[in-house]
């Protein structure tokens, strides 16, 4: 293979991946409302997408112990064929129309991703080396927001004109074309450890790894960076859900236009990272996306656009949200050597999630007492914080910075 084209498989693969299962996800919120009795329907969206990252913080130190233990190409080809298991019972969910089956085998599907996770970013590493850590990380979260892009894309389409033999046979295909993807991958790994005897009890780990972390300068803050990011994300999609048609009168089509440009706007930053860094941890990206990202969120707050204006800056947020994020990932991932690294990426899934849970406790609180436009300002304040601690704080991401800008 080619130095590009030896990517090909586990990009592809994680596409697939992703695609499926919030293909999956999407038509379980779509679908299974009708299964339930009137005013139950919310109770069927928060689970589905619940049961999904739940497994996150839980299982996230077993994940990076996995990673340390096994081989991580085994390890994504077992979670492959478990997936094929898991959506031929979900299909059989959606035939019997049982929200009990559906919502165990979302559930189990998120377990399996969350198994894997060190895995998949551990490959990057072994495939590209150390030099291919941004664009191999810039280049997989791209084709991941892609992914959860066009697969909740397909649900719609697919639920509006419901077959079940389609839908059940675009699971299967779809997890096999993910399955032979990754059976294909060709990487050279270092020997798995022979022992380990990592805690796999959730908040123990999360301890140890923390203590672990704090002997790296920077990097418990960069963890912190990386799962702010997260938590931006989850923000925006929220607030979008109900800003756009609450108060800008947006029909559910022209919600779903402006979520789709916020993700692609994540998925091009990221890829725009990617190839900026040519080979190396740009850090300095990170404050250059964070403040790209302040300047955006003001004009959101204080403008209060409307149309094709707001979609286009929330598109904008959404890129230097991408070029943000990318360099935090990459240096989790180039903090340690060999296998120690699967618990770091397990230890960052932890925090990454343990926001996710935060910020839909703080949406509720914030947008009940000062309404959807003040999501803008909460952000500009959360980002511009982060950034600016990581500044102060991690003295590579401040001489990167300066470089980019040309400062002496």
């Amino acid at each position: 293979m080619t130095s590009k084209t030896k990517w090909i498989p586990l990009f592809a693969s994680n596409f697939l991946g992703v695609f499926n299962n919030n293909f999956f996800k999407t038509l379980i919120c779509l679908l299974a409302i009708n299964w339930v009795a009137k005013g139950n329907e919310s109770m069927i969206v928060s689970l589905a997408s619940g049961l999904y990252v739940l497994s996150y913080i839980f299982f996230s130190p077993l994940a990076g112990k996995l990673s340390k233990t096994m081989y991580k190409k085994q390890i994504m080809i077992t979670a492959r064929i478990t997936e094929l298991i898991l959506v031929i019972i979900g299909s059989l969910g959606f035939y019997i129309e049982n929200v009990v089956v559906v919502m165990a085998a979302i559930f189990l599907l998120g377990l399996v991703s969350t198994l894997f996770s060190p895995s998949k970013y551990g490959l990057i590493r072994d495939i590209g080396g150390n030099e291919g850590l941004s664009f191999g990380t810039g280049t997989l979260e791209m084709f991941t927001f892609f992914g959860a892009i066009l697969g909740p894309l397909l649900a719609t389409i697919v639920s509006d004109h419901y077959n079940f033999y389609l839908m059940s046979g675009l699971f299967v295909i779809i997890s096999l074309m993910s399955l032979f993807s990754i059976w294909k991958l060709k990487v050279k790994e270092s020997e798995p450890e022979k022992e380990c005897k990592d805690t796999i009890i959730p908040f123990v780990f999360e301890y140890k790894a923390f203590k672990f972390a704090s002997s790296i300068k920077g990097l418990n803050l960069i963890i912190l960076g990386l799962s702010s990011f997260w938590m931006v994300g989850s923000f925006l999609q929220m607030n979008l859900l109900v800003h756009c048609p609450k108060t800008l009168g947006m029909t559910n089509t022209q919600t779903g236009y402006v979520l789709t440009a916020s993700a692609m706007g994540i998925g091009i930053g990221s890829f725009l990272a990617g190839l900026i860094s040519k080979g190396k941890i740009e850090l300095g990206l990170t404050p250059l996306g964070g403040f790209g990202m302040t300047i955006s969120l003001l004009f959101l707050y204080f403008l209060q656009p409307t149309g094709i204006l707001f979609g286009f800056l929330i598109f904008l947020t959404a890129m230097f949200c991408g070029i943000y994020m990318v360099p935090l990932s990459a240096s989790v991932q180039n903090s340690v050597e060999g296998r120690k690294q699967g618990d770091m990426i397990a230890y960052s899934n932890f925090m990454i999630f343990l926001l996710i849970f935060i910020s839909a406790a703080l949406f509720a609180v914030i947008t009940k007492h000062f309404g959807t436009n003040s999501i803008f300002i909460f952000l500009v304040i959360l980002i511009l914080s982060m950034s600016l601690l990581m500044i102060k704080y991690v003295p590579a991401m401040f001489a990167r910075f300066k470089g980019l800008l040309k400062i002496k």
